[in-house]
Parts: C-alpha cells; sequence; structure tokens
C-alpha cells in the first residue's frame, strides 16, 4: 500500500501561522484542505485485469497458432490462464493504489479533483465570509493536482490565471514530498494578490473561517 503523507504538528502549525499572517494584514479568508485522493478510482481495477487478460489471450493463442510453445495447451488451460491473469490485473491497483495516477486517464481525475474541491468549498462555508472573500486552496495528494477556489467577492479582481503561482508552488511541495512548506508558501503568494488587488484589513473585519488545515485522508 502506498504511505500516506502524514503532516507533523511543526507543519501544521506552520501553515495556521501562515493563514494568521495573511488575516493580519488582508480581509481574505483562507481554507487550506489536503486530500490523500479525490476518488478511490474502483474503476481502475477493472481497467487492468480487462487488459492484461485480453492481451494474455491474445498472446497464447499467437504462440499457439505460430508452434512458438514447446508443449501443447489446452482450451481449459488457457481460460485458467486468464483468469490468474484478471485477477493479477484486478489486485494490482489495490496494492499499488499510486498506479492510479497513471491508469485513469487525466481528464477523469482532473474532473474528480474539481468535484471534490466544489464539495469542500461548500461544507466549509467558504462562500459565507461577509465581503465573498474566501478562499479554498485544495490539495490532492495522489494525482499531484491543486485548486485555487475564491468566491465572487475575490474573483472579480483575481483573475483565474492570476493564482496560478499559487497552484504551482503547491504542486512543487507535493513533488519533493514537502507540502506543508509548499502550502505556506502558496498562502504568502495568496496575501500578496491579495493587498495588491485592495483587499486589505478593516477595523471592523473579524477572523470567520478557522485558520487550521484541514486534513481527510
Amino acid at each position: 500500500m502506498a504511505k500516506k503523507y502524514t503532516f507533523t504538528e511543526s507543519e501544521k502549525q506552520q501553515v495556521e501561522q501562515a493563514v494568521k499572517d495573511l488575516e493580519t494584514v488582508s480581509c481574505g479568508e483562507i481554507v487550506p484542505y489536503f486530500v490523500g485522493s479525490s476518488d478511490d478510482y474502483a474503476e481502475a481495477s477493472w481497467y487492468v485485469s480487462t487488459l492484461l487478460s485480453g492481451f494474455t489471450l491474445v498472446l497464447v493463442g499467437v504462440l499457439s497458432y505460430t508452434w512458438m510453445l514447446p508443449f501443447r495447451i489446452t482450451p481449459m488451460e488457457v481460460a485458467i490462464v486468464a483468469f490468474v491473469a484478471l485477477v493479477i490485473g484486478f489486485l494490482f491497483p489495490l496494492l499499488f493504489p499510486q498506479a492510479k495516477r497513471w491508469i485513469i486517464p487525466k481528464e477523469r481525475q482532473a474532473q474528480r479533483v474539481r468535484q471534490r474541491a466544489l464539495e469542500a468549498f461548500l461544507n466549509e462555508k467558504v462562500f459565507e465570509t461577509e465581503e465573498r472573500v474566501g478562499i479554498l486552496i485544495f490539495v490532492s495528494r495522489q494525482e499531484h493536482m491543486v485548486l485555487v477556489l475564491g468566491d465572487e467577492g475575490i474573483s472579480r479582481k483575481v483573475q483565474t490565471a492570476d493564482w496560478q503561482t499559487v497552484v504551482d508552488e503547491v504542486v512543487m511541495g507535493v513533488k519533493a514530498n514537502q507540502i506543508g512548506e509548499g502550502l505556506v508558501k502558496a498562502i504568502g503568494i495568496c496575501k500578496e494578490l491579495l493587498l495588491k488587488n485592495g483587499f486589505v484589513r478593516k477595523s471592523t473585519d473579524t477572523n470567520e473561517l478557522d485558520d487550521g488545515l484541514r486534513i481527510e485522508d
């Protein structure tokens, strides 16, 4: 089984402190959210098992037809070999879940990550801040994908392309197995973007969302 990423207490505190530092000078509200994977991708087992068993049948058929096998093989033996290949193919993604990133089409992974991020955006009530200035930084480790979703107050000024530097910083952290550090740097970039676009903290602002890192393995 793939080893889960475990945040140290120090990493959690650093991420939380980065959120607090941002909200000290800006009216923006940041929700950092981490999941080990956005889906279990159960279909991966069927993809591999079908492919492997089909390939095995074709290979055995070709070898038998061209007389390359040093022995005769009966139809029953062919069926057994194909069944064994099917079982191996089915178990492979379960034993090596990180392989699903290469098995499942990228488009489907992106769709699942976005769906999960939208669910987190709603569940964490990122949309309920007074000035609609909530931001979700959603990290899905298995897929190596990051989404930054801003509420309508921020989205009116900060364009989607502006968030790409935030995404890139976290992705580098995921690839280097330093997700906490990547999040801290990404939150710092968010702070610069917010202040650049006039989202400064006012004396009447309150902390509307929890500052801690949300984690789901």
